[in-house]
């Protein structure tokens, strides 16, 4: 079991929440240039402020990312039950879980829409979603020296970095013995402030981008209408 513990584990739930990140979020890209190309926005924004239709966006895809990371958590703790390892999750790690998920969910759903909404094309907002997927898959390449480490300096930084702190931190607790608790919950608190922040500057830019058409932004434009 406590094999089990220390390598399958904290893999699945990493697994759990990096799947729905990287096959939901980039899906909201593709809906909000979509909207902007039939003019379909232009057509909401006439109910919902701005920030209110990207609200919806974004907690829409968190509820599907949630469902279908529980609905395979789900599965995999029944299998686990059914072979006498149940108690090899604990409670207060499910929990974890699930707030790591949703405030990556949040953070990297909101850039991905900053982007869908600067961009008129699909093929501008591919070209600006390369550096955010690369911030997206990034902790998932500094898994060996984590799993070698998970106490060293390198694996505590990594785990205070808002936007690996859902992956490593999570599997960081799930190792055996787990992260101290202290560290899990600052975690959660400096990532849920980034988070904050980070929500209300896409909505900056998703109140500017929207209505615009033309050529794609670049990032200090971007960065500008966050300003203005």
């Amino acid at each position: 079991m406590d094999k089990l513990r220390s390598a399958a584990v904290p893999m699945v739930l990493m697994f759990l929440v990096f799947m729905p990140i990287m096959t939901i979020t980039p899906q909201l890209v593709n809906s909000v240039v979509e909207e902007k190309m039939s003019r379909i926005c232009e057509v909401l924004l006439g109910s919902v402020t701005p920030f209110e239709l990207m609200m919806g966006k974004l907690l829409g895809a968190g509820g599907v990312s949630v469902v279908i990371a529980f609905t395979y958590t789900g599965a995999a703790y029944g299998a686990a039950a059914y072979f006498g390892l149940a108690d090899v999750v604990q409670a207060g790690l499910l929990a974890e879980f699930a707030v790591f998920l949703a405030l990556a969910m949040l953070l990297f759903g909101s850039l991905y829409l900053a982007i869908g909404s600067a961009c008129s094309t699909l093929k501008d907002a591919q070209s600006l979603m390369g550096p955010v997927m690369i911030i997206t898959i990034f902790p998932m390449m500094m898994l060996a020296p984590i799993v070698k480490a998970p106490d060293g300096a390198f694996a505590v930084a990594a785990s205070f970095f808002p936007f690996s702190t859902p992956y490593i931190m999570l599997m960081r607790a799930a190792l055996n013995p787990p992260a101290p608790l202290w560290q899990v919950l600052l975690s959660m608190v400096t990532t849920a402030a980034t988070t904050v922040g980070v929500v209300w500057a896409s909505g900056r830019i998703f109140r500017t981008g929207l209505l615009m058409q033309g050529k794609a932004p670049t990032f200090m434009e971007m960065l500008r209408w966050v300003r203005s």
